[in-house]
């Protein structure tokens, strides 16, 4: 996947390395850029005060990067698609109402555990800087999710339009977690709150469980 596709933006990289020096030097970029933005605030992070953190020449920066912007797309990047591949490379379970667990529970955890940095990209840099970023990861999910649903959609309560489901599920479930990790973090620590979400979802998306010996509604 690349950052914006196919066309070159001010917030794609220039270039991706292929040799192990040159990886580092992008890295280095990516991790100076990272530092800076925790530490003193995205307005301070000029490319020249990057390059001189990561101890790379201007220059060198200038061969991947064609300015801050596309630096921090490509951290926003890198940040989003870590937790991509976390939802979708690792066992996941094969029912329903176990996902929608498994994807609140996953969800939580790696904002939890990235808060500094999660909160610093939403807080200050700019929206236009990671827009076409967090269009192509999302175009890489939602595949994933229809096809889920779809597989599954005798046991789900809305069954007439799938990738409605999965968009409402997605902004629902991330506009609530971020805007706890906003405004309220210690949240994301409670279980309380990976309760709520999971039961407030599970009642739009699953049929109640039957008493038993009654048939499931």
């Amino acid at each position: 996947m690349t950052a914006a596709g196919p066309t070159q933006t001010a917030f794609s990289p220039r270039k991706r390395p292929t040799q192990a020096r040159a990886k580092a030097t992008f890295d280095a970029v990516l991790d100076a850029a990272a530092q800076i933005l925790l530490q003193q605030g995205y307005s301070a992070a000029s490319t020249n005060a990057i390059a001189a953190r990561a101890g790379v020449s201007i220059g060198s920066l200038y061969e991947y990067f064609p300015g801050k912007e596309a630096i921090f797309a490509e951290l926003r990047r890198r940040y989003s698609l870590a937790h991509f591949h976390q939802l979708t490379t690792q066992p996941r379970p094969a029912e329903p109402r176990s996902m929608l667990r498994y994807l609140v529970t996953t969800h939580i955890r790696y904002i939890r555990d990235n808060l500094p940095l999660h909160v610093a990209l939403e807080n200050e840099v700019p929206r236009s800087a990671i827009a076409d970023v967090e269009s192509a990861i999302l175009q890489e999910y939602i595949p994933l999710s229809n096809a889920f649903l779809n597989e599954h959609r005798q046991a789900l309560r809305p069954q007439n339009d799938i990738a409605f489901v999965t968009e409402l599920l997605m902004r629902a479930l991330t506009a609530t977690i971020n805007d706890y990790a906003l405004r309220s973090p210690a949240r994301l620590q409670q279980p309380e709150l990976t309760e709520a979400l999971i039961d407030l979802l599970g009642r739009y998306l699953l049929p109640e469980p039957s008493a038993p010996g009654q048939p499931q509604r």
